[in-house]
């Protein structure tokens, strides 16, 4: 009989177990029925990704999501429009599905607009070595209970995990493997909830594993490349990227809420949604002319500082910050972010780090200036490329 007592634990520790997952689940769908209700009448839609989703390069306000419900709204009187930005600086494709998750366990989105595929390359190196181990951690991410207990457990040993940060995108048959498992959860998440999916592309660049999926599921992919490269041939590219060359500032970020305002009005029959033409657009002069909603996005971008103390968004939180006071006219306030960002990330060699500061003094104080800038970086790091790059074509120029 002996023998049996640890068979019985075991299986009744697996109904306990089943048992609260199943209660949080219940407790789960009912909240999602309750805010269901509270937002009849209004059309919920959800943007995740990364960096460029969030807004990086400009302020809050004038993210693409932000942008677009104004568009929306103003263009649409007799609907109302609601975006939440999901958008999380950095993260993988892996962060953006789980924290998506997350969100739909308390809240329904009728439209879920995803832009993904950059910051992988750790987690893709993973995926090659222990795809098993990465699957089952994901699917043990999706349980309530696991993260419930992993929640708590974190608050008694005050564990604090922090991001690493990747580089560049490796494209290779483990990103097209890593990339398809996690669009695959999407959709099904997304098909579960009764959302509809919409895919883009960044401003520079399409993915044609994003693509591909789209097209095998009749999923819209909305590709802007061609917009922006015609929009860059008339030389305009240094009016709409922000200063570290790589995000968009508040003026490409309206062309982008543009450009996805007028797809999906292409789009409608499959969204079941009825929306205008865009007729009106935001006005370029209107951009910062509230004083206080400036100030207000300042004072969050410090809390988010201050917050960020001590990890490695660190550097990247005040480099945002350093563009808002670029697009708001205090260049001295931003060469400060700049400096302090390049500083406190040891002179990491990262374009988003690297290039607003080098462009600043180019821009401020000329090439001797932004030269001896670069001297001043590799004299840290002699293998910082980014710098190197720079100098090398200073010296040319």
């Amino acid at each position: 009989m002996k023998s049996f007592k640890p068979f019985i634990w075991l299986v009744s520790v697996s109904i306990l177990f089943a048992l609260f997952e199943f209660g949080l689940f219940c407790v789960g769908r009912f909240l999602l029925l309750q805010r269901r209700t509270c937002t009849k009448g209004t059309i919920s839609i959800v943007c995740i990704g990364d960096s460029h989703t969030f807004g990086v390069g400009t302020s809050a306000q004038y993210g693409y999501p932000k942008q677009e419900e104004t568009l929306l709204n103003t263009n649409n009187k007799a609907q109302s429009f609601s975006i939440i930005n999901l958008g999380i600086p950095g993260s993988s494709t892996k962060r953006q599905a789980q924290e998506l998750q997350s969100y739909f366990e308390n809240n329904y989105a009728g439209i879920v607009i995803w832009l993904t595929g950059r910051n992988n390359d750790i987690e893709i190196k993973q995926w090659g070595n222990r795809s098993s181990y990465n699957k089952i951690t994901y699917y043990l991410g999706s349980l309530r209970s696991f993260k419930f207990l992993k929640v708590i457990s974190a608050r008694i040993l005050k564990i604090s995990k922090e991001q690493d940060s990747s580089e560049r995108l490796v494209y290779d048959q483990r990103y097209a493997d890593y990339l398809n498992f996690y669009l695959a959860k999407i959709r099904k998440l997304c098909l579960d909830r009764g959302s509809k999916l919409v895919l883009l592309s960044y401003y520079n660049s399409s993915d044609s594993v994003t693509r591909d999926f789209a097209y095998k599921y009749n999923i819209p992919y909305l590709d802007f490349t061609s917009d922006f490269k015609s929009l860059f041939k008339r030389g305009e590219r240094q009016r709409y990227i922000s200063p570290d060359i790589s995000h968009m500032n508040y003026l490409g970020y309206k062309f982008f809420a543009e450009q996805l305002y007028e797809r999906l009005f292409l789009q409608q029959a499959y969204l079941g949604i009825k929306i205008n033409p865009l007729l009106w657009k935001l006005e370029e002069k209107g951009f910062y002319l509230n004083n206080n909603e400036t100030e207000r996005m300042i004072k969050l971008q410090e809390e988010r500082i201050t917050q960020s103390k001590n990890s490695n968004e660190y550097p990247f939180e005040l480099i945002h910050l350093g563009h808002i006071y670029m697009e708001i006219g205090n260049s001295e306030a931003a060469r400060g972010c700049y400096s302090q960002a390049l500083l406190s990330s040891n002179y990491s060699d990262n374009n988003t780090i690297v290039s607003p500061i080098i462009n600043w003094y180019l821009k401020k104080n000329g090439r001797d200036k932004a030269l001896k800038r670069c001297e001043e970086i590799l004299l840290h790091n002699p293998e910082n490329h980014i710098a190197k790059s720079y100098r090398e074509w200073l010296l040319i120029n």
